[in-house]
């Protein structure tokens, strides 16, 4: 298992926590896990949608009312 990082999209809307998703993906190694925490629920979306065809694979997703966790390995 590889190293984990935490991204907190609390407050932010897109393109931004979409961005920032990518941001760290680009430092991470294969096998790194990700989670990624907001109250924008569409940000959600897109970002599963990005990590699919960026290289990566969603693990866990949570949402709540506005409210999104998700989870997501560098493959």
């Amino acid at each position: 298992m590889g190293d984990s990082f935490k991204l907190d999209c609390n407050g932010l809307v897109c393109p931004i926590p979409v961005a920032k998703t990518k941001k760290i993906m680009n430092q991470m190694e294969r096998g790194d896990v990700l989670e990624i925490s907001g109250d924008f629920c569409e940000a959600g979306e897109i970002i599963k949608r990005y990590v699919e065809s960026h290289g990566g694979k969603v693990i866990e997703s949570n949402s709540e009312g506005d409210n999104y966790c998700l989870k997501i390995e560098k493959l």
